[in-house]
């Protein structure tokens, strides 16, 4: 079994018994999603040389009466069998503590935990984060939710500060459905010195909904400072297929 059907296989095993667990809590809501995406000229070579990339995409998100988990797990660079990127996993719950009545600005007050796994032939760690999360009542969107969390990488010195913003919105173009969808990552310097300096990482998304299960579209993505390493910077548009059950 080579590293990308391993790999595979570890994402859905985890995926899968997600699936399990949130099933014997009762979840209220769960949605899933596969996705495919093809992009040009990452800068993922040697010393950040340009670098082509398929990637594919695992994600569930379940909510509970007590709060709700996210789960996601990429594959990244499939299209080269002896060459993959590796495999990066995230695992977050939030607890909510405070409901506000309807109307209120604030749809929600959260404690979060996340895990980050990431497993290539460079490195395999996990790393650590916890922090408060709120959920914001915004006009036409279906969700904003933003989180502040303290995060510890294990192969650096010290810890780090990371903000999320995480968005979706649903709208109509001649009576076709589309959505607005994405997430932006801000991790703050880690490591004497600053051996891993801050980086932005921003992934918008524009889809077109065949149906409720077909989705297609682009999604843009920029990363300044990839992976803290200073002037490295990624500008790449992706194409972009999902499947929701």
């Amino acid at each position: 079994m080579n590293k990308i059907t391993t790999a595979i296989a570890a994402s859905t095993l985890l995926v899968g018994l997600a699936g399990a667990a949130t099933t014997a809590q009762a979840s209220v809501w769960s949605s899933t999603k596969v996705e495919g995406l093809y992009g040009q000229d990452y800068a993922r070579g040697f010393n950040g040389a340009d670098k082509d990339e398929a990637i594919f995409t695992i994600a569930n998100a379940t909510g509970f009466t007590w709060g709700d988990t996210y789960f996601f797990a990429d594959v990244t660079n499939i299209n080269h069998a002896d060459d993959t990127s590796g495999t990066h996993l995230e695992f977050g719950p939030r607890y909510r503590f405070f409901k506000p009545e309807n109307n209120s600005v604030i749809k929600g007050v959260y404690g979060i935990v996340q895990a980050d796994m990431t497993s290539n032939k460079f490195t395999t760690k996990i790393v650590k984060m916890a922090g408060g999360s709120l959920d914001w009542n915004v006009s036409g969107f279906k969700f904003v939710k933003t989180h502040l969390q303290y995060r510890d990488d294990p192969t650096k010195d010290g810890s780090s500060v990371q903000f999320n913003l995480v968005w979706s919105k649903d709208f109509t173009i001649s009576d076709e459905n589309f959505s607005f969808e994405g997430f932006l990552d801000w991790t703050s310097g880690e490591g004497e010195g600053f051996t891993s300096h801050a980086n932005l990482l921003m992934q918008p998304q524009v889809l077109w909904h065949a149906n409720k299960s077909f989705a297609v579209g682009v999604e843009y993505q920029y990363w300044k400072n990839r992976l803290g390493i200073k002037g490295r910077n990624e500008s790449v548009p992706q194409i972009m297929v999902r499947w929701t059950f």
